[in-house]
């Protein structure tokens, strides 16, 4: 126990973090396979989240699953906890609150917000706040965030959602090597 302490603090001190980390699974996260983030992913409220496989998130990405609810006189929920054991209205933690698709990048200092779906593919730029749903392989970015542009030709997109290379087994993967280096965005054939 020591000694952990003392490999956290040397980290700190010399801005060693040993990124990526891999997303677990918790009671809030239900998590693909081989999906990383960088350093301070944090998941605020008791609604689920659910992420892809092959995910890459940079640092500072906070996922916020529930909001206040603005249809009684007080959005304050110790008040109701404190005076009256209960609140008019309940969250539901089973609920799922974001899906984040396979092959999704999430810049740094992003924040999502509830009840929104990623689709598979897309990028999320760097200090953006997400309030609607992301389409596949487009990339969005600002405050609130907007579609920039998409990745790829509507016919590639379609091929790739067709594809789901996301869920083929690491043999499979690497036995179609030319795919994953191909690029589609070039006039090459």
């Amino acid at each position: 126990m020591v000694n952990r302490i003392k490999q956290i603090l040397i980290n700190i001190i010399f801005n060693k973090n040993n990124a990526p980390f891999l997303i677990k699974n918790n009671k809030n996260i239900i998590s693909g396979k081989k999906s990383f983030h960088n350093g301070n992913f944090f998941v605020k409220g008791k609604n689920k989240v659910i992420i892809g496989n092959y995910c890459a998130f940079g640092s500072d990405i906070k996922f916020i699953t529930s909001n206040h609810n603005y249809d009684y006189i007080s959005i304050q929920y110790s008040l109701y906890n404190n005076l009256f054991s209960k609140k008019p209205y309940e969250l539901k933690s089973s609920q799922v609150s974001i899906e984040v698709g396979s092959d999704v990048w999430i810049g740094d200092n992003v924040i999502i917000l509830p009840n929104v779906k990623i689709g598979h593919g897309s990028i999320i730029a760097c200090g953006s706040i997400v309030t609607k749903d992301v389409e596949s392989y487009s990339i969005y970015g600002g405050v609130p965030g907007v579609k920039i542009k998409n990745r790829f030709t509507s016919e590639i997109k379609e091929e790739l959602l067709e594809l789901k290379w996301w869920e083929w087994s690491d043999t499979k993967i690497k036995n179609n090597k030319d795919l994953f280096f191909k690029n589609f965005n070039s006039n090459e054939k």
